[in-house]
């Protein structure tokens, strides 16, 4: 009772700030060192490589591994790695350990490229119910070659059908609160949808492991051509297009292209329309209501996905104070 009690004191304490960092060469300009330096970021989640298969023999192979370099030596650094489900979904079952090997020697790899040493390595994969037991099974034969902490990213829809989904073995998850809706033309946002939250929330305090939350605070962008959607427009925001002269504001969110052109390197046809997602201060505001009034003062660390002057440039400079102060 006594250990229990003081487990959750630790969760109640003032909760840390941190950010993933997504991009496969490790660098930080002046913007983003006084963001981090600014909100007393001592921690980055920062992903490593992906595993997908190989298109030539179906086989897991690393995908773009990052590049480090010596700005990240002041931070704590957790490893990322990505695996992409349909891994699992050819992977047999005895060749799951020779992948938890392969994993672990190219994070130690990267690790020794800086001479620096990570205690704590996080998996994220979208596995299903199909997918569990191997996914599963990778995270123990990991454990068994090392001591590290293991975490896992969860989704919201693992977090509401967890009887089918399972729940991974590791130390503890973090929730990613976003992505949560379909990417379409219509008027929805697919990166935070309050109507889509609400049907998960109720069981996220049910969720049998301790649990961080990941915030989004990037935008992207949907070219919809005779009206469906024919591409996703990555690192992309509104500002691109309220200075542009070869598009029209249609509405808050959406511009029209009055002729074929490039912008941020993608290239639109005349009339394409262009959709523009992101989640706004006040959305971020409201999802940490959601997440007092639905956890059970469970969440232990803030995680913003992710560190990049261009999504960082669209807050004002104290959001994630007002964030971090907002949570219970």
């Amino acid at each position: 009772m006594l250990l229990t009690t003081l487990v959750a004191a630790c969760r109640h304490q003032p909760k840390p700030l941190s950010f993933y960092y997504w991009k496969t060469q490790f660098t930080l300009n002046d913007y983003e060192r006084s963001v981090l330096k600014n909100n007393g970021v001592k921690s980055l989640y920062v992903r490593y490589f992906d595993v997908d298969l190989k298109p030539e023999d179906n086989q897991p192979s690393p995908v773009s591994p990052v590049h480090l370099d010596t700005a990240m030596q002041g931070y704590r650094i957790i490893p990322v790695v990505f695996i992409r489900n349909r891994t699992f979904e050819r992977l047999q079952p005895a060749d799951i350990p020779t992948l938890a090997q392969h994993v672990f020697a190219l994070v130690a790899q990267i690790n020794q490229s800086q001479h620096i040493a990570t205690t704590e390595i996080q998996f994220d994969c979208d596995w299903t119910e199909r997918t569990r037991d191997k996914f599963f099974q990778f995270i123990q034969q990991y454990r068994a070659i090392t001591s590290q902490t293991i975490s896992s990213t969860i989704r919201l829809h693992q977090i509401k059908y967890k009887d089918k989904t399972g729940v991974p073995p590791v130390d503890y998850g973090v929730l990613m609160y976003y992505n949560m809706g379909a990417i379409s033309g219509d008027n929805t946002n697919s990166i935070y949808e309050r109507s889509v939250a609400s049907r998960y929330n109720t069981y996220i305090k049910t969720y049998p492991l301790p649990m961080d939350v990941a915030l989004p605070i990037f935008s992207w962008g949907q070219t919809i051509r005779n009206g469906k959607v024919v591409e996703l427009l990555n690192k992309t925001n509104i500002t691109q297009f309220e200075n542009d002269s070869n598009f029209t504001r249609l509405n808050k969110t959406r511009f029209i292209t009055k002729h074929a052109c490039f912008n941020g390197g993608y290239y639109f046809k005349e009339k394409d329309e262009i959709k523009l997602e992101q989640v706004s201060a006040d959305d971020l505001l409201d999802i940490t209501t959601q997440i007092n009034q639905n956890t059970n003062h469970r969440i232990g660390k803030l995680i913003f996905y992710d560190l990049d002057s261009t999504n960082l440039v669209q807050y004002e400079k104290d959001i994630f104070k007002k964030v971090l102060n907002h949570f219970n």
